[in-house]
């Protein structure tokens, strides 16, 4: 197929936390781009949270295909190459574009490569960018965690693959620590336009439609990308994904209390932490809570419970050597 004639794909790739799923829900509550976007997510662990906070934002459920059994970039690339194929053949809608979402420990390598050696996947989709999410407050904690040998540093591959680096969350750092940064990442990748935002929001005229994903300069940086044989190790040993599904309430002072505990003993290794919680006295509102380290925010969502719906808690922590059964007794005593 002529290139005119194939659906274009965004990668929206970062480490956890860096901001992701804001964006990808800022595309979509923009419909000043006019497009049929269709959504696939990619999540680390079990418990859902992702699919929920960008479903709202959508036209149609049936817009988003979520694999959460695990990474993307390993153990799921056949499911990414079913669910485009799933979206390819839907005889109801015509796509105007692909968001993929990655997890935050995928690499994105293996991921754009799959668009490239699958030929019904290269028949009739275009990879249009590979965007990097970056956490402007802790992306240098990982870019220089040590990884066992022969490993990829994820939040390496992240920044290097990139052809588009949104350079997050500027407004929590000082002018001097963003230069820093900037550096860093230029240093990885010097090709990559590096473009500072907040709450991750950006022209979507710099994000959609670019074209900006260039195979040159991908084999540039790894010449062996398009080799079949080549094999990556891939290393999550002591990264785990604690998800908890709750029915009931929470009571606002026991979740705060145990939230403060938890961050002021193992801040480090809680990579990520975000959930969909019910609050008691809080009538149907939806609480929506993010958190990355030690930065917790959370507040009520603009959907609500509906009448009928059971007040299911999801909560998920993704981090290193997490004590699930402290994690889950922990959080269900906070129930009233």
């Amino acid at each position: 197929m002529p290139v005119s004639s194939k659906t274009p794909v965004t990668i929206v790739t970062g480490f956890l936390g860096s901001g992701k799923t804001t964006l990808v829900n800022n595309i979509l509550q923009n419909s000043s781009h006019g497009l049929q976007i269709a959504v696939i997510e990619n999540e680390f662990g079990q418990v859902s949270i992702d699919e929920e906070l960008v479903s709202e934002n959508l036209q149609e459920k049936e817009d988003i295909i979520t694999m959460d059994n695990g990474c993307v970039c390993c153990s799921v690339r056949g499911d990414l190459i079913r669910a485009l194929l799933t979206l390819k053949d839907r005889k109801d809608k015509k796509f105007d574009s692909i968001i993929i979402e990655t997890t935050g420990l995928a690499d994105p390598a293996p991921v754009a490569f799959t668009f490239f050696t699958n030929p019904e996947i290269a028949d009739h989709y275009e990879l249009d960018s590979i965007l990097c999410l970056v956490d402007a407050k802790h992306i240098q904690l990982h870019l220089e965690e040590h990884k066992p040998d022969g490993a990829v540093n994820e939040a390496v591959q992240q920044v290097a693959f990139a052809d588009r680096i949104l350079l997050n969350k500027t407004d929590l750092v000082s002018e001097e620590c963003l230069l820093e940064t900037t550096s860093i990442l230029r240093s990885i990748n010097a090709v990559a336009e590096v473009i500072p935002t907040q709450n991750s929001k950006i022209d979507l005229k710099k994000v959609l439609g670019v074209s900006s994903f260039s195979i040159e300069k991908t084999l540039q940086h790894d010449p062996s990308f398009l080799d079949e044989n080549k094999s990556q190790k891939h290393d999550l040993s002591g990264v785990s994904s604690v998800g908890i599904e709750c029915e009931g309430e929470f009571d606002f002072n026991s979740v705060n209390e145990f939230m403060m505990d938890l961050l002021q003993t193992n801040h480090e290794n809680l990579y990520r932490s975000k959930g969909v919680l019910c609050f008691k006295g809080q009538g149907n509102k939806k609480f929506v809570f993010q958190g990355v380290h030690e930065q917790i925010n959370f507040g009520p969502s603009e959907i609500e419970w509906t009448p009928e719906e059971r007040r299911v808690n999801r909560i998920v922590f993704i981090g290193r050597n997490l004590n699930r059964e402290e994690l889950e007794d922990g959080f269900k005593k906070c129930l009233t």
